[in-house]
């Protein structure tokens, strides 16, 4: 909006002065005429020479004689009746007289020198204020101002309507619109926030659909193995049995109560970041604390595990439980592959601080590195150890993804050049 404002006020500024300069142009290139109040000292000058040659009993009517015949308002006033102070009554005798106004009009007076008890009075006609083309010029300026704000306001027209039409496109179903970016844009937030906004419903959208499908698909598994079950009961003669096909359901049970929980966390990680807060932490020392945590993890699979931090002390905005839950689903993940060593790294790179964890395990192949971090994404699992008994339902490192870009990072994943098995660097923003 900054741009917006700005431009429309240095169009109008500038729009102002151009075409006042134009008018002024236009106006300074006319012939002045001779102004009213030179004409009119003149003229009384030489009314008041002629006094020199004409006695006081003549005066009246000499000057009577001119007003008529040049059609003035000329008048002779004795010198007493005009009270003026000093300063000003030296003016009487100056070349053009004195400039005087009253109620009525504008007029000249001047003191006669050769009857000095006598002042001759000119009547000034008002002069024309208005040059002839004022309404026109003024016009005009409006005009132009109109029409260079029309063109201003033309690309800011064709943005908003553009806009709309995408906006309309998009409730129609066509989730892949997106608003062009344009240098000349006067609304640049406006539309990276539609975009932004059509980005985040169409990713919405579309895991919504992979929970759905998902969902349905990996349900179908328990409740056959329910159904059949309770046919098995049925048929069961001995308590043994009855007993062993019951326990068997309540796995396959607890299996769809945590398939539908799973399912729920994950719809609900957008909600969830709308109401996090972050604090500063030094990483080495919350590293080092989570390492001492997953210690009876490290021994259930019987992984050794190597945590390295270079010096100095780096620092970073996080939420501890929400990266703790990240760290935990890909070190769980971690420790289904990996044959004996699991390594957490921490450094610095550039603005950013960078946690990689990595085991020696198979790895991950080139062309899965993109997807592994995709919702409902599972790959093969037939290398995973044997203690691995809990069920997967390629969610949680999709879950971790999603929680480091509320942490405004990322996560890449590909082969540690050592241990040659998967390495999962999370980049994180670095703080003073």
């Amino acid at each position: 909006m900054t741009r917006l404002f700005s431009g429309l006020l240095l169009t109008s500024l500038l729009s102002l002065f151009l075409l006042g300069y134009l008018i002024d142009r236009i106006i300074d290139s006319d012939p002045a005429p001779a102004s009213v109040g030179t004409v009119s000292a003149h003229l009384l000058d030489y009314m008041v020479s002629q006094s020199q040659s004409l006695t006081e009993t003549q005066l009246p009517a000499h000057y009577r004689q001119q007003a008529a015949a040049l059609g003035l308002n000329l008048q002779l006033e004795p010198y007493h009746a005009l009270a003026l102070p000093a300063e000003l009554a030296q003016q009487l005798t100056a070349p053009g007289g004195l400039a005087l106004a009253s109620d009525e009009q504008d007029y000249l007076v001047k003191q006669l020198p050769t009857h000095p008890q006598w002042l001759l009075k000119l009547a000034l006609p008002p002069e024309q204020q208005q040059h002839p083309l004022s309404l026109w010029l003024t016009l005009a300026l409006y005009a132009g101002f109109a029409v260079l704000l029309l063109l201003w306001l033309w690309p800011l027209v064709k943005r908003l309507n553009l806009l709309t039409r995408l906006a309309e496109r998009f409730g129609k179903g066509e989730l892949h619109i997106r608003q062009p970016y344009s240098r000349f844009s006067y609304i640049p937030r406006l539309e990276h926030s539609f975009n932004q906004m059509a980005e985040q419903i169409s990713q919405l959208l579309h895991e919504n659909r992979l929970l759905a499908k998902s969902l349905s698909h990996d349900l179908r598994t328990p409740i056959a193995c329910l159904r059949f079950g309770l046919e098995a009961v049925q048929e069961a003669t001995s308590p043994e049995k009855k007993q062993q096909l019951l326990l068997r359901m309540e796995q396959d049970v607890d299996r769809m109560e945590t398939m539908v929980n799973s399912f729920l966390e994950f719809a609900s990680l957008s909600r969830t970041a709308r109401n996090l807060e972050f604090s500063r932490h030094t990483m080495q020392h919350w590293l080092t604390e989570y390492a001492h945590s997953i210690e009876p993890l490290m021994l259930q699979h019987q992984l050794r595990l190597s945590l390295l931090m270079t010096e100095p002390a780096l620092y970073s905005q996080i939420n501890p439980h929400w990266l703790e839950r990240a760290l935990n689903n890909i070190v769980g993940n971690a420790c289904r592959f990996a044959g004996g060593q699991l390594q957490i790294t921490l450094s610095a790179k550039a603005s950013q601080l960078l946690i990689s964890i990595s085991d020696d395990g198979p790895g991950i192949a080139a062309e899965d590195t993109q997807n592994v971090l995709l919702p409902f994404v599972k790959l093969d699992n037939t290398q995973s150890t044997a203690q691995d008994s809990q069920p997967h339902f390629g969610l949680g490192l999709a879950i971790s993804a999603e929680i480091i870009k509320w942490h405004k990072g990322k996560i890449v994943v590909d082969q540690d050049p050592i241990l040659a098995g998967a390495r999962f660097s999370l980049y994180l923003n670095s703080c003073s």
